[in-house]
């Protein structure tokens, strides 16, 4: 029997990565675009060289395919921002409407909202981008909307994603230096909003299977999880090594807010959450919780 095939981009990033051990796990063949020359790890996996924007690497890449998976984005360098996360997309959909493919999946990221006052955001929050970043990635939404593709398409909006090479917040009890302890006593009562990267790639395959019609966006969020916030995640890794200089004392969660609207014209309210309910709706449940997360971290770290 012949395996389906999916394709994906950034295949070789935290997402991505993820993504592609799932599809693999589930019996996919998996595809995916580098820009540089990679070895294949896999039977099931074949690397397609190519940059984004190329149309005749993008047919090689796409040909064949029965999922579409677009993980791959500029995060860091400015000027390659809107080629990759703009441009790139649109020449990726020009080919992606000429297959066979039957699901789209974006991931995007929470951050194209940007600026809110509202205490609780839904995917019905009207975005307002600042930043290079939140603008093309927000872009690349807009495009995937209005592509018209003939399939199932759904846009992922993660909020802090971590793993073990990528602890995001828990860097901060990792290291626990005076510059990170003092930054826990700053913003501790702020919300965290870390979801693991695992339950972003079990989202993606949640709709793979589901195949909803048209296209739908979607938070990825366990800001309804009461420990999702700095002052406990940092405290509970404490805990675990068995020490005994917890923080208990943090600044109010409005004097962060005004340091950041200072310096950086516009974020969000360290209060705020991101609503998980339609994810929940259509029948999702999450694997980890964010004490699941900083166990699982504190285990393999091996502290």
């Amino acid at each position: 029997m012949k395996k389906s095939i999916a394709a994906v981009t950034g295949g070789f990033g935290m997402v991505g990565c993820q993504i592609v051990e799932e599809l693999v796990n589930a019996g996919w063949q998996v595809k995916i675009l580098s820009r540089f020359e990679r070895a294949s790890v896999s039977p099931n996996i074949s690397v397609i060289q190519s940059d984004i924007n190329d149309s005749v690497g993008l047919e090689k890449f796409l040909h064949g395919v029965d999922a579409i998976f677009h993980c791959a984005a500029e995060l860091n360098d400015n000027n390659k921002m809107y080629s990759t996360n703009v441009e790139g997309t649109q020449a990726l959909l020009n080919v992606a409407a000429q297959t066979r493919a039957s699901f789209f999946c974006l991931i995007s990221s929470a951050g194209v909202v940007s600026e809110s006052f509202a205490t609780l955001i839904t995917e019905e929050k009207i975005c307002n981008p600042k930043n290079t970043y939140e603008q093309t990635k927000y872009e690349a939404e807009l495009l995937v909307k209005n592509a018209n593709l003939n399939m199932s398409v759904c846009i992922l909006r993660p909020t802090n994603v971590v793993s073990l090479l990528k602890p995001g917040v828990l860097i901060l009890p990792i290291l626990n230096g005076w510059k990170e302890k003092l930054k826990v006593r700053i913003k501790g009562q702020e919300l965290a909003h870390i979801v693991h990267v695992k339950d972003v790639a079990n989202v993606a395959m949640f709709f793979l299977k589901k195949k909803i019609v048209g296209v739908n966006t979607f938070f990825i969020s366990i800001d309804d999880d009461e420990n999702n916030n700095i002052a406990y995640i940092y405290n509970e890794y404490i805990k675990l090594l068995n020490k005994k200089n917890e923080i208990h004392f943090f600044f109010p969660v409005y004097i962060p807010f005004i340091f950041r609207k200072i310096f950086k014209k516009g974020n969000l309210h360290g209060g705020v959450i991101f609503s998980n309910k339609k994810l929940k709706n259509y029948g999702f449940n999450f694997q980890y919780s964010v004490q699941d997360i900083v166990m699982e971290i504190y285990n393999k770290r091996g502290d």
